[in-house]
């Protein structure tokens, strides 16, 4: 099998090229950038996702089989820019789909995202109607996925739209939000003291390892046939806590963390229902936050020792 992972330098992007190059698949990245570091594997390829033009020449030449699309204008991003908001996250969707048509490729899976449910405090399943505040990133997101379940009734295009929960994983968020929040307070491990504004540490969440991430975009691209358009992705029910919840993981993975000082207050959103993707697309999530800060905070040097590490 062979996907072209457009904006693949994301830590979703980069996590599930990883994983499709360890199960012997081919990979191209379509990025404005060239990833940092990836898969020895995998080719990348300059390319811009509200470039129509670029995009379908890119593909054409790549010939994959399947296209993962994880190119967005991110949460805060969107507020401070509307139109760029639209540019990318609604014609950059339509750019994709309408790519795929026109070259035949048979299935897109869309990176979405549970701010299409506004904030929430309830259990959110997928055929729940949104709340009436969704902001503008969540609009967009949701009418990326509006578009993909169009195009899917018209053309037959097999279309699965992920709505990722508080993905954390290693390395650096590249925008503004929640998920910069996050790694505000990983860093404490090293020791130091963080600001943390924009957030008072009541906010809850339903936390995501990358690595349940990226199992269940690698498994919504090789299921034969799902039956929904719209899934769900959240890590284990116990992944549901809080920013301050959060920290305390953090210190007890590493007891020497820093603090954490907190100013402002930020969205908060209800668990998810992971039954679909469970039950239809056979992927279990499985990453606790526990294990999950593990795995991120043992790569950094001088963090854990092997006392710590064993927690």
């Amino acid at each position: 099998m062979h996907t072209a992972i457009i904006g693949g330098t994301g830590l979703i992007g980069l996590a599930t090229a990883q994983l499709l190059c360890d199960l012997g698949h081919r990979v191209t990245v379509i990025s404005r950038g060239r990833p940092a570091s990836v898969h020895p594997a995998v080719r990348w390829v300059e390319g811009d996702v509200t470039d129509a033009a670029r995009l379908r020449d890119v593909l054409g030449s790549s010939q994959p089989d399947n296209v993962v699309h994880l190119a967005a204008y991110l949460q805060f991003d969107c507020d401070h820019n509307p139109a760029k908001a639209v540019s990318v996250n609604v014609d950059g969707t339509l750019n994709a789909l309408e790519a795929c048509r026109l070259l035949g490729i048979a299935r897109l899976v869309f990176g979405s995202t549970i701010a299409v449910y506004g904030e929430r405090h309830d259990l959110m399943r997928e055929d729940d109607p949104p709340s009436g505040n969704v902001g503008l990133y969540g609009l967009t997101k949701r009418l990326g996925e509006m578009l993909g379940e169009r195009y899917a009734g018209l053309y037959g295009l097999r279309f699965v739209a992920l709505r990722y929960a508080g993905v954390f994983g290693p390395g650096r968020p590249q925008g503004a939000g929640m998920s910069r929040v996050r790694q505000l307070i990983k860093q404490t491990a090293n020791g130091a003291d963080v600001q943390v504004e924009g957030a008072c540490g009541e906010e809850r969440l339903h936390l995501t390892h990358v690595t349940d991430a990226a199992r269940a975009t690698v498994r919504a691209l090789q299921h034969p046939a799902p039956r929904f358009c719209v899934y769900n992705v959240g890590g284990p029910a116990g992944n549901y806590i809080s920013l301050r919840d959060f920290h305390g993981a953090v210190k007890r993975v590493v007891p020497g963390a820093g603090s954490v000082v907190w100013s402002g207050r930020g969205r908060s959103a209800g668990p998810l229902d992971t039954s679909r993707l469970r039950e239809d697309l056979g992927c279990v999530p499985a990453v606790t936050v526990a294990a999950g800060l593990e795995l991120d905070l043992r790569g950094q040097a001088g963090v854990l020792d092997s006392d710590s590490s064993r927690q």
